[in-house]
């Protein structure tokens, strides 16, 4: 087991992935799974070599031998294959995996946070609310943990895959689902309850070292997420990192004037999730008010809001949809909205133009959950971080690169500013 989760957390621009790239390289005496959010990463393309395939990585596919890309994934373990996968497949290690990375004595190396606490979606508050009424389930008052104490003839109907809530079960019988700490009425009966997922801490303690590459780690949800589980963080030294100055990066982004017509619009996830035609209508106006004032042909644009209200990946039950006129698709065909979580990808890196309108909160399940168990999250750090890991997507990721900022959200503007002006530092 890794006696520390070693944190690389450097600004954008400081060439920390390409550094721990080479230092895997020069080091090949060792095994090392390496794990990016995006598949695109991992293929080789037209333009440029895969950086991390050119220097001997596999990644698991599926084949005849092989029928899915986790069971690939423990045959390139068994051979001590180094191994580069995503998030999602990192995610979906089973318990040989991990046995065998531990066996194996296995480094892994994290580019960008992983996701390992997230908001829980396959059943409902009331659905979990019965069963702990119902004395199905109980909650341990050390982490929240959710479990199951039904005996066998309550538990039977549960076992059927056809039971509305059978994945419900599964999940909390593999300890998967935590809560908040759950509040009663008078009559002794649960009310309220906030529910998270959580992977197994066994995919960070199984790993002979674990690196994680990052930028502003201290006050993020996996910082605080380490320190619950009774994790130690310290610095990853093997590489030598002369940091970029926070003014020459500054100096490649050039940030609008606030426009003072968006203040009263809040741009949060709630005021997404509710927005009328008029509200929408108004976001649109601004991107297209800002595409047209800079100039800069569509192809070079990018612009995010929520999720929820574009029409590619929004539910087909909205009724409104961010569509500016002009600046929906590129020349190519391909979408100009650019997700607000987007990590480690140089895809957008011709974008010039940055358009940004999401007042970025951590899920309110996840962050009351954390505090309940003695742990914060810092609010604003996170915000400043989704912001910068989004906005470097662009052209600003390049050396002597130039790009153009507009932001709707006054919050999230004066955290810019504020980030500009050196207000958030990495000390740990």
């Amino acid at each position: 087991m890794a006696e520390f989760v070693e944190v690389c957390s450097y600004r954008m621009g400081s060439s920390k992935t390409n550094k721990v790239i080479q230092w895997m390289k020069d080091n090949p005496q060792e095994k090392y799974i390496y794990v990016i959010p995006n598949l695109s990463e991992l293929q080789d393309t037209e333009e440029s070599d895969s950086r991390i395939l050119s220097i001997g990585f596999k990644t698991p596919e599926v084949s005849i031998e092989y029928k899915t890309k986790r069971d690939d994934f423990y045959a390139k373990l068994c051979a001590s294959e180094s191994i580069a996968c995503t998030h999602a497949l990192y995610k979906m290690l089973e318990r040989k995996h991990l046995d065998k990375i531990k066996e194996l004595g296995y480094i892994i190396v994290i580019d960008e946070e992983v996701n390992l606490i997230d908001n829980y979606v396959a059943a409902s508050t009331a659905d979990l609310v019965s069963l702990l009424n119902d004395g199905k389930v109980e909650i341990s008052d050390d982490d929240g943990l959710v479990v199951w104490i039904a005996d066998e003839k309550v538990t039977e109907p549960y076992l059927d895959k056809n039971h509305k809530h059978n994945n419900f079960y599964r999940h909390i019988i593999n300890e998967y689902i935590y809560t908040s700490r759950c509040t009663k009425s008078t009559d002794g009966k649960y009310k309220n309850v906030f529910m998270t997922s959580q992977l197994t801490k066994d995919l960070i303690s199984c790993a002979k070292r674990l690196v994680i590459i990052t930028y502003l780690f201290q006050g993020s949800i996996l910082e605080s997420f380490l320190t619950l589980k009774g994790f130690k963080v310290k610095k990853f030294e093997d590489i030598g990192i002369v940091e970029t100055p926070l003014d020459e990066i500054v100096s490649r982004i050039t940030l609008l004037p606030y426009d003072k017509r968006m203040a009263k619009y809040k741009m949060n996830a709630t005021w997404w999730n509710s927005v009328s035609k008029e509200d929408v209508l108004a976001v649109n106006n601004f991107i297209r008010r800002v595409a047209t004032k800079v100039g800069y042909p569509s192809d070079e644009v990018m612009w995010t809001c929520s999720s929820k209200r574009v029409r590619d990946v929004a539910s087909k039950k909205v009724q409104y949809y961010v569509a500016p006129t002009g600046y929906t698709k590129d020349s190519k065909g391909e979408t100009l909205w650019i997700s607000c979580s987007m990590r480690a990808t140089n895809k957008y890196r011709h974008k010039k133009l940055a358009i940004h309108c999401y007042d970025r909160y951590p899920h309110v399940s996840v962050a009351t959950y954390l505090q309940d168990y003695g742990v914060k999250v810092d609010r604003d750090r996170f915000a400043i971080s989704e912001l910068l890991q989004w906005l470097f997507r662009g052209n600003a990721r390049v050396e002597n690169g130039e790009m153009v900022l507009a932001i709707a959200s006054k919050r999230m503007y004066d955290l810019y500013v504020k980030w500009t002006e050196g207000g958030f530092k990495d000390e740990f």
